[in-house]
């Protein structure tokens, strides 16, 4: 009796041996297949924060990432950072970030960039802006050479925390221009400024988009109701977008009527002037200006230099095929240079 239960005792201790083994592997397998846990603190070449990310894109999971970390060229810089997990209802989603060659204005007018009516902006010590899926930030003046270079960022998902995804954006630019050793960014952007409201909202007829004695009366066919979404005016950085509340449908309605913009920011203006043509000539009024483009300028002022610029959309493009005796694109420019100039602070030219 004793001989037989001497005999099994080696096999129970490989079983359990076996058992403590298949846990061990099992649990290691779940960190890696559903946690960071076994990942690096910054994935792509040291460019992207592992918790920032983590933090970002939605639920749990484990983040796989490719990319190499700086291109010889920096505009070549690309980084593709995946959260994935076989636990069902567990995370998901990508984030993709690279480094854009760009004029200075195109986050603030090309449809590859946040929806305006939608992004949070910030300024100052970095400049940039997020919205649900996209965000930027602009590099140090050392960093550009022949354009500006812009760190952009899209997400497969909606991102609910934007000051945690200009978190995200800040910090992977700060490790671009840290690795090119072409200037200095903070790990963090400064306060964001949210539009004024989620939708578009009615406009006050003298104070359209906030701006002081600026009407779009006589500009916009009769009886026609007038939207607005944007920033609150003033700030070192601020978009508005009219919209005609008619039976415009799809794209038309969506681009708008006319989306104005304006900035305060040195370092978005300085990009805004790498621009080419961009020349010394006069803005609406007659005031000294450099002319970035037919409907975009900078101003000289007292306390510094305003960037101002309006676009047309589909919507204005629609309602001239309808409205033939709608004003010219100029015209929209000049009344709300007129406007931007006092809310802005910049009534007064810069003394030379």
């Amino acid at each position: 009796m004793g001989t037989a239960e001497g005999r099994t005792r080696p096999g129970r201790k490989v079983w359990v041996a076996a058992a403590v083994l298949v846990v061990v592997v099992a649990g290691l397998m779940h960190g890696y297949r559903n946690t960071n846990a076994l990942t690096g603190d910054r994935l792509c070449g040291g460019l992207v924060s592992t918790a920032k990310a983590d933090g970002v894109l939605p639920g749990s999971g484990r983040l796989d990432a490719e990319g190499e970390g700086l291109a010889d060229e920096l505009k070549d810089t690309v980084c593709e950072v995946e959260k994935s997990s076989v636990v069902f209802g567990s995370g998901k989603g990508t984030l993709t970030l690279r480094v854009r060659e760009e004029d200075g204005d195109a986050p603030l007018k090309d449809e590859a960039w946040p929806e305006l009516p939608e992004e949070s902006f910030f300024a100052g010590k970095v400049t940039g802006g997020v919205d649900k899926y996209r965000g930027w930030v602009l590099l140090p003046e050392k960093c550009w050479a022949k354009q500006p270079l812009i760190v952009g960022a899209s997400s497969s998902e909606p991102i609910s925390d934007g000051k945690a995804f200009a978190a995200l954006i800040t910090d992977a630019a700060r490790a671009v221009a840290a690795g090119a050793a072409c200037g200095y960014l903070p790990e963090e952007p400064g306060t964001l400024l949210p539009p004024r409201s989620e939708a578009a909202r009615p406009a006050s007829d003298g104070r359209v988009c906030g701006l002081d004695g600026f009407s779009v009366r006589g500009q916009v066919p009769a009886d026609t109701e007038v939207l607005e979404a944007g920033q609150r005016a003033p700030a070192d950085l601020w978009s508005c977008r009219v919209f005609l509340d008619d039976d415009s449908r799809g794209p038309a309605r969506e681009d708008g009527f006319m989306t104005y913009t304006a900035s305060r920011d040195p370092l978005l203006i300085a990009a805004v002037k790498k621009a080419p043509g961009t020349s010394k000539g006069e803005a609406p009024g007659g005031r000294e200006a450099e002319v970035v483009e037919r409907t975009g300028v900078v101003l000289s002022c007292a306390q510094g230099e305003l960037y101002l610029a309006s676009e047309s959309g589909l919507q204005y493009l629609e309602a001239r095929k309808r409205h033939p005796d709608l004003p010219a694109r100029d015209t929209y420019f000049e009344s709300f240079v007129k406007s931007a100039t006092e809310t802005f602070g910049c009534a007064t030219s810069a003394r030379r």
